[in-house]
């Protein structure tokens, strides 16, 4: 079958300028850009619209929601053909009877899927999307968090020796099922308990077969400068490629300090460590609601125990006074003041601030609650904030997620406009409440606002940092570009339709002017309707 896409204006991914040509798709591959030869079965006119590779969404965890809704209409619908999954440290591979047990309670609610059941390997995980099909392409990480649970379950101590094999041994196989490198979510246990050393072992092991590492860091607020500097050192010592996951600083406190980390990336590309970072094009993320305000010992055992722990009222008292410990750590003021002022005057004013920007999204019972505030949720249940906080977490099965209106748009713009920044979502499809609407919005938004209306990035330099950029990070040598001979996964979109229809308070909406999107040259989005194509690949990465 081959399909001639005519009056293309054809932006390569690469980021040279814009020409105008035809492109011709023959079965899954592009055959010719530019003047063809070969006779088309088909001719599609796409004149005064863009063709652009299909865009490569760096940060997902659409993972957890595939299986169960392989269309992935959320994605395919705003241009991405291929998804970079188990980010954050977290994944529905690799598991045993340990790993199923963390993600049971939280899984079906947080990230959509239905059955909540995780895979053993990324063979199984492949196998079961290709026998169902899938519409979108799918690259893996591996999950550290499932590779330490499934070693040494939720146990906040070092590992031991054989420990430390095993994890590395478990690594090592991910990585010739076809890995393209290892995420660590060191906000989340188990993940967050591992030292250094031990993620530099496994990134090690990751580096010999030239996969990456990612990291969603230790701190993305007050001691986001020591994250950074974690990070480059684990490549350093592993030789392994760094990404920074969703490089920000968060919290008002910490406002611009992307001036400084984004100086410390420079400094360490230009003593030849390959490190780059992925932002989304909003000002607030999301995660559970737990990782937010609760201690990382309460989580240890399982999330069974965190729940038991939470109705202990002695265990619970103390929870709450070291979460308000961990609260000032966000109030690191500047200089002499933040030795000397006392900051338990703070914590009021903080907890306020933070009551209000924070917004439950999903919880898995009580959906009155969801689009609401925390300071909302309280006054509803006329209680104070942690207690309110943590009675919620009891009733949903610590199944609740939120969104965190914490950053600085110029920190956003900064960040994006960074040679060595790529864009990624962060997106994981709810399947019940408000998610946040990156999932569903992220690749028009940057077209529309960002190069459209405030021509912070030309559209040559956006499409390359969606598509090209991310293939070259994670190793996909003929996806992310146009040209003869690469996969034809394209997207066909008008430059000044383009229009996120997505919110926060109504997020689950495509959005407009994404016209068609191949992938492997199936016609997956066809005038902006799904086509219900399922040509989608479970790639894998070549050592």
């Amino acid at each position: 079958m081959r399909r001639l896409l005519e009056n293309a204006q054809i932006v390569d991914g690469t980021g040279a300028p814009a020409r105008t040509g035809a492109i011709l798709i023959e079965d899954d591959r592009i055959a010719e850009v530019g003047a063809t030869t070969l006779a088309p079965d088909e001719v599609l006119d796409v004149r005064g619209a863009v063709v652009a590779p299909g865009f490569i969404d760096m940060h997902s965890h659409s993972d957890f929601s595939l299986p169960g809704a392989p269309d992935a209409p959320e994605k395919i619908l705003q241009g991405v053909t291929t998804e970079i999954v188990c980010n954050c440290g977290l994944g529905i591979f690799p598991s045993n009877a340990r790993v199923e047990k963390f993600y049971e309670l939280i899984s079906p609610v947080i990230f959509g899927e239905p059955s909540a059941g995780c895979y053993e390997d990324l063979d199984a995980f492949a196998a079961a999307l290709e026998d169902r099909g899938v519409s979108v392409n799918v690259a893996c990480l591996i999950a550290h968090g499932n590779v330490r649970n499934a070693v040494m379950g939720m146990e906040e101590r070092e590992p031991t020796s054989t420990e430390r094999a095993a994890m590395a041994e478990l690594t090592e196989a991910m990585m010739a099922q076809g890995a393209c490198g290892l995420s660590t979510g060191l906000v989340y246990p188990p993940g967050a308990y591992a030292g250094t050393e031990e993620i530099v072992e496994l990134a090690r092991v990751v580096a010999q077969r030239g996969g990456y590492y990612a990291t969603h860091m230790r701190d993305e607020g007050a001691r986001v400068l020591e994250s950074v500097e974690e990070a480059l050192r684990i490549g350093r010592e592993s030789g392994a490629s760094v990404q920074i996951s969703h490089h920000k600083a968060a919290g008002r406190f910490n406002w611009g300090k992307t001036k400084r980390t984004l100086a410390l990336v420079d400094a360490a590309r230009a003593e030849g460590l390959d490190v780059h970072s992925d932002v989304y094009p909003y000002t607030a993320g999301s995660t559970v609601l737990s990782a937010m305000f609760v201690p990382l010992w309460a989580f240890e055992g399982s999330q069974h125990a965190l729940l038991d722990r939470l109705r202990d009222p002695a265990t619970r008292a103390r929870i709450v006074e070291d979460s308000k410990t961990r609260m000032l750590g966000f109030a690191r003021l500047p200089g002499w003041l933040d030795r000397w002022f006392p900051k338990r005057l703070f914590l009021p004013l903080l907890l306020r601030e933070l009551s209000r920007v924070i917004v439950i999204s999903s919880t898995k019972h009580q959906h009155h609650y969801e689009g609401k505030t925390l300071h909302e949720m309280a006054q509803m249940r006329g209680q104070d904030l942690y207690d309110a906080m943590l009675d919620l977490l009891v009733e949903e099965d610590a199944a609740v997620a939120a969104i965190a209106h914490v950053m600085d748009e110029g920190d956003v713009q900064r960040v994006m406009r960074h040679e060595a920044t790529m864009i990624g979502s962060d997106g994981f499809p709810q399947r019940e409440g408000k998610p946040h609407p990156r999932t569903f919005g992220t690749y028009p938004r940057v077209l529309e606002r960002y190069v459209r209306e405030l021509g912070l990035l030309t559209l040559e330099v956006a499409v390359h940092k969606m598509t090209q950029m991310v293939a070259d990070k994670v190793g996909l040598p003929d996806r992310g570009v146009i040209r003869e001979g690469a996969r034809a996964d394209l997207v066909v979109f008008g430059p000044e339709r383009i229009h996120d229809r997505s919110s926060y308070e109504d997020p689950k909406r495509s959005p407009d002017g994404i016209d068609h999107v191949f992938v492997n040259g199936a016609w997956t989005v066809k005038d902006g309707a799904h086509t219900g194509a399922r040509a989608g690949r479970v790639l894998r990465r070549a050592s």
